[in-house]
């Protein structure tokens, strides 16, 4: 593959809330001319979406600024907020480029979504949400799926639906921390093997024209054992014609530059700063660093994935299984089909 098939991108560190599975930001962001510079790279490189994020992107002033270059280059482009800091101004710069704008909301009810994004109030993330859709431009709802949200993942269907949301997409908690705060987060809300079964079959067995997306890499293997059907369409977040983890597809860009796989992973998977040197170079770099290419070989995996007849389709998440295990070559821990 010459090019990632998106680019995530967190364009500031700055933020007006406190949620409790914030991955968190790097020290420093990058300059305006930096950050003019990286969004020419990515044009370069040809993805087929971009996702601008944070932090809360709209804290950001240039974001209109690096949304047009996008738009211009005839790129999709995402815009993933917590929908609590718009201003009239902010929204007519957002609509100004045509995004497609996704609401994180990490509970479909006030009293779960306020207890987890901490000084949010989800009136405010609503009443935005539905301002964007009166524009056109709001797309959907993201949703970090934890045991404290597990028994809404209907509730959140229908949330999408009644604000006129065209997708919905479910990311399960991952690890996020280094502290013991954030450990002891993750032990307690993280699903089970077990309750991601549970969660999928619920999910999918709901009837509902949004467009929804579980995104663990054995979603597809776990469709197949339960007997569900996964919308085959673009959502412009995963990736429908790569099954399993898309980490070898797609680059994530920190607030500092830093480039890695995607989101989750940790420092270690570092690979470049493209505030310092071209993107493409670090995408070459990446394609063939032996770690990553290790990981997608499953003659080099360890523990179960190395067994597994359905790796091919799955390949586990490489964040996870790195900050978990402490080794990118490990088996995914919260595998269904590991257990």
């Amino acid at each position: 593959m010459n090019s990632p098939v998106y680019v995530d991108w967190a364009i500031t560190r700055a933020c007006n809330l406190n949620c409790r599975h914030c991955v968190g930001m790097e020290e420093g962001e990058v300059t305006n001319e930096e950050a003019v510079g990286i969004a020419g790279d990515i044009i370069s490189l040809s993805p087929k979406w971009v996702i601008l994020e944070g932090g809360e992107p709209l804290l950001r002033k240039d974001l209109p600024q690096l949304g047009q270059m996008f738009h211009q280059a005839g790129i999709d482009t995402f815009v993933i907020t917590n929908g609590n800091a718009f201003t009239e101004k902010r929204l007519r710069e957002l609509a100004s480029f045509s995004p497609k704008v996704l609401f994180s909301m990490d509970g479909a009810s006030a009293e779960e979504y306020e207890y987890v994004k901490r000084g949010a109030k989800f009136e405010t993330a609503t009443r935005w949400a539905r301002r964007c859709a009166e524009l056109g431009i709001f797309h959907g709802i993201t949703t970090v799926l934890t045991r404290l949200t597990m028994g809404q993942v209907k509730d959140f269907i229908r949330l999408t639906e009644s604000l006129g949301g065209k997708s919905l997409i479910f990311l399960p908690l991952k690890p996020f921390g280094a502290d013991a705060v954030s450990n002891s987060y993750y032990e307690q809300n993280a699903l089970s093997p077990k309750e991601h079964e549970e969660a999928v079959r619920a999910i999918y067995s709901f009837p509902s024209s949004v467009e929804i997306f579980y995104d663990e890499p054995f979603l597809w293997n776990l469709s197949r054992k339960l007997g569900v059907h996964l919308n085959s369409s673009d959502s412009g977040i995963t990736i429908p014609e790569v099954e399993g983890c898309a980490a070898s597809h797609s680059l994530y860009i920190q607030t500092d530059g830093s480039v890695r796989p995607c989101m989750f992973c940790p420092p270690r998977l570092t690979y470049g700063n493209a505030a310092r040197e071209p993107l493409p170079d670090i995408w070459q770099r990446m394609k063939s660093n032996p770690e990553l290419t290790g990981w997608a070989e499953q003659r080099s995996r360890k523990g179960a994935c190395a067994e597994c007849p359905r790796f091919e389709s799955c390949r586990g998440c490489l964040a996870r299984t790195t900050i978990l295990l402490g080794n990118p070559l490990a088996s995914d821990p919260c595998c269904p089909f590991a257990t």
